[in-house]
């Protein structure tokens, strides 16, 4: 997990990818303080199979001279700095570059990376998830129990095309590897092909 203050940060760790892995934006500002807490152990848990950035932040230090950072309290081996100006001007630029609207509430973006491509994101089917949408219709239990699932999901998917050599020159299924992480964390007994009609909550690049 990575702190991410601009979109040209995640271009410049993903161009030193050398496989095909899951991608993914995390949008959430420090007034969520239970999943901050659970920064340090989503670092940790999601390893080499899934690359999770958190929009607005950083831990470089220097950057805080710049008045819009302000130091958040997060569970890691350095201190993390949020500034709402940063996670703005992400979010906009973002929304011009694909077909894509921020719900305002917590939200993931999945896609995948590009490994030795000019462009090292894969934005062709990405899905977006609202978190906060999902855990009122009872889609998925709770943000931890999602990321668990959706971390162990991106592994399954990632080791199994490894083993298959097909690594460098396959594209994952975000909406497969997402799919098996909703149904894993989901409260209530609604099929997956229901839940991801609710366009409120589920939202993928060609549905947009």
């Amino acid at each position: 997990m990575f702190a991410a203050s601009t979109y040209e940060e995640i271009e410049q760790i993903e161009s030193q990818v050398e496989n095909m892995e899951i991608v993914v934006f995390l949008f959430v500002r420090p007034s969520e303080e239970q999943i901050l807490k659970e920064f340090e152990y989503i670092h940790y848990n999601s390893a080499k199979y899934c690359t999770i950035y958190a929009v607005g932040y950083t831990d470089d230090y220097s950057k805080t001279s710049e008045r819009s950072y302000r130091k958040v309290d997060v569970y890691m081996q350095q201190d993390w700095y949020f500034s709402m100006k940063a996670f703005t001007e992400f979010k906009e630029k973002l929304q011009e570059r694909i077909h894509w609207s921020y719900s305002g509430e917590t939200e993931i973006l999945i896609l995948q990376n590009n490994p030795g491509k000019r462009n090292v994101l894969d934005f062709r089917n990405y899905v977006a998830i609202d978190i906060n949408k999902g855990i009122r219709e009872g889609y998925i239990d709770s943000f931890q129990s999602f990321m668990e699932a959706l971390i162990r999901s991106s592994k399954r998917v990632v080791t199994a095309k490894e083993a298959a050599r097909y690594i460098r020159n396959s594209r994952i299924s975000v909406k497969e590897t997402l799919a098996s992480a909703i149904d894993a964390s989901k409260k209530v007994p609604v099929p997956i092909k229901e839940i991801v009609k609710d366009r409120l909550f589920y939202r993928c690049a060609n549905s947009m």
